[in-house]
């Protein structure tokens, strides 16, 4: 993987265009916007603007908040999961600009663009395969039986 982001053989245009209008970068920054409203709403309880009784009165409910959302602290799983959303409209923006700056006057090197467009995406799926890590761990804790040793 490290290989395909960092020595795509595609021209820098193709490249951007992937980016900017991509199917699987609209996915990425739909779930991005999902994870920064999830961050919202928690930024809303830790600051008491919102109840969290409000939010709890059903159990199926209260399961996903305090697994999800986990009210009581910020583990470092929230912050790769933000680092990586953010990451995503860095890497959008930049393209964008990029694209626009190919050519012509004032033009962006192809070496920088690509050096930056690799880097933010070697960066945002090292923090993927982290976090999905982390919880294929959880899942399989989960599903192992804990015994103890008398």
């Amino acid at each position: 993987m490290a290989h395909t982001t960092l020595q795509n053989p595609l021209p820098v245009k193709t490249r951007l265009e992937r980016i900017t209008k991509g199917e699987l970068e609209k996915v990425r920054r739909a779930l991005s916007w999902i994870i920064l409203l999830a961050l919202l709403g928690k930024l809303a309880l830790f600051f008491n603007f919102v109840d969290i009784s409000d939010i709890v009165s059903k159990s199926l409910i209260e399961r996903i908040v305090t697994k999800v959302v986990v009210t009581g602290g910020w583990p470092w799983w929230q912050f790769a999961l933000v680092a990586d959303a953010l990451l995503t409209f860095l890497l959008l923006w930049f393209s964008d600009a990029a694209l626009s700056r190919l050519d012509g006057p004032g033009a962006w090197g192809e070496d920088f663009v690509l050096k930056t467009t690799s880097t933010v995406s070697f960066v945002r799926a090292a923090l993927s395969i982290v976090t999905m890590s982390h919880f294929f761990r959880v899942a399989l804790l989960a599903t192992v039986p804990i015994t103890r040793l008398v």
